[in-house]
């Protein structure tokens, strides 16, 4: 989510148990919110539930993504939990992500960034809060142009170095992930800050802590291929075109499968082998 990837394992497990959760999520949408304002968290294991079923279906059941957006916000309106809001920033997150128009999108991530800097204010050490802001700013600046993109640069780096510091396995390591990438597109010295040496150090480190992650992988194998590593580099691009995509994760999962397909075009000629592509 999902950006966000859980590993085979995890997606089993999910897939074996998506019924049940299904059935819960249904009737749970039925209860009024004055019933569950009594707990003393927002985040019960019920509530996280029918979050992550939402966050793991994004692409495929947006109808789902939507319902589960408005009632957490009406769940959520009058919170001070920073925990919760920051949930709240993430799943604006993924409706964002969906969005085709570039004008829409970027107002979307604006939303998402505006209720994470709510759950910081709450809670300066919100590691979700963190994250989804930093990712939202870097996915704005995709679309932002270079000026806008260079001004969110280092706030996005300075807060993405306190999520490591904080929790550094956050969804999958994403941190870690991040800033492999970050470092790794943009210009070196005295352009901007991008190093190859620091991608490969943040993006190993992600590799040691989730070496199933197919995100991870790829990113590491471009990264070693620029750098001359070109075996070290085949094999984790071999590693992403071998693994199953789950049909929740087909959409999101196929910037990384071409990330891994141009690096195996460029180390052999031969013919190449797709998981479920």
């Amino acid at each position: 989510m999902h950006a966000f990837i859980k590993s085979n394992m995890q997606k089993l497990e999910k897939r074996i148990a998506s019924f049940a959760v299904m059935v819960m999520a249904a009737a749970c949408l039925t209860v009024p919110v004055f019933a569950q304002s009594i707990s003393p968290t927002l985040l019960t294991e019920e509530n996280k539930q029918k979050i992550e079923l939402a966050v793991w279906r994004y692409a495929i059941d947006t109808p789902l993504l939507v319902e589960t957006i408005d009632w957490f916000r009406d769940l959520s309106r009058n919170s001070q939990e920073s925990a919760a809001i920051a949930e709240l920033s993430r799943l604006k997150f993924m409706i964002a992500q969906l969005e085709m128009d570039k004008e829409r999108r970027v107002q979307q991530f604006e939303r998402c960034i505006t209720i994470a800097d709510q759950a910081i204010a709450l809670n300066p050490n919100d590691v979700k809060g963190l994250f989804w802001k930093a990712v939202a700013m870097g996915k704005m600046a995709e679309d932002s142009g270079i000026v806008n993109a260079f001004r969110m640069l280092r706030p996005m780096e300075k807060m993405l170095l306190k999520v490591i510091t904080l929790d550094e396995k956050y969804e999958n390591a994403g941190a870690h992930r991040a800033l492999g990438r970050m470092y790794h597109k943009l210009p070196g010295f005295p352009i901007s800050f991008g190093s190859n040496q620091k991608a490969l150090a943040h993006l190993k480190r992600a590799h040691e802590l989730f070496p199933r992650d197919v995100i991870t992988r790829a990113f590491y194998a471009e990264v070693l291929f620029d750098e001359g590593r070109k075996a070290e580099a085949r094999r984790h691009a071999d590693f992403v075109l071998a693994a199953p995509i789950d049909e929740e994760d087909a959409l999101e999962f196929a910037e990384y499968v071409d990330i891994a397909l141009g690096v195996v075009k460029k180390t052999s000629s031969s013919d190449i082998k797709l998981g479920n592509y």
